[in-house]
């Protein structure tokens, strides 16, 4: 059940920074060029790094509670 909680939040803020990135493009009037293509491949990716931040985090701090555990 969290897992599904966590997957659904990935998937708004990814459509949510998708949409914005869209109404930009149409809102200058520009077509989908390469740097635009590449704010959508990053739409889907940001998250993703967020993620990553915060299990190292996470990780850091059970390996210092576990060094100091062993000491």
């Amino acid at each position: 059940m969290f897992e599904a909680a966590i997957v659904l939040l990935y998937g708004l803020v990814t459509a949510a920074a998708i949409a914005v990135t869209m109404l930009e493009g149409w809102a200058n009037h520009d077509g989908v060029t390469l740097h635009r293509l590449a704010g959508l491949i990053a739409c889907l990716l940001w998250p993703l790094t967020l993620v990553l931040f915060v299990l190292h985090g996470c990780v850091m701090r059970l390996l210092t509670r576990l060094s100091r555990s062993a000491a």
